[in-house]
């Protein structure tokens, strides 16, 4: 637990919307098949496909989102574009969240929402 609550900077998106380290979430992490695995734990930790990292890696011109193009997309997409607003509220019951509220969701309900929105 102690590695946790000093995670760098570079690791803070991970710390906003994952509780703790948790053993249920490891299990049933590994119950999902490799891609539900990769997705979901992409989405929560920031190492993922959405523009933001890719941006931070290299691989595109612009963080900004592409459904809003407004704000960089991150897994604060989560939370905050307003293009998604109606998945978000389909999917995860609110049409935005802060980020303690997606630290409630189950795995389940993350990987719906990346699935019916392509944020996969």
């Amino acid at each position: 637990m102690s590695v946790w609550r000093n995670l760098t900077s570079t690791q803070s998106q991970a710390q906003k919307l994952i509780k703790s380290p948790s053993p249920t979430a490891e299990t049933r992490l590994l119950s999902f098949n490799r891609i539900k695995s990769r997705v979901i734990t992409g989405l929560l930790t920031g190492h993922n496909s959405l523009r933001r990292h890719l941006y931070i890696v290299g691989f595109i011109d612009s963080p900004i989102c592409r459904r809003c193009g407004t704000k960089e997309e991150t897994a604060r997409v989560l939370c905050e574009c307003e293009a998604l607003a109606t998945f978000t509220r389909t999917y995860l019951c609110s049409f935005f969240l802060e980020p303690e509220d997606v630290r409630s969701l189950s795995l389940g309900e993350i990987w719906n929402f990346t699935k019916g929105t392509g944020l996969t």
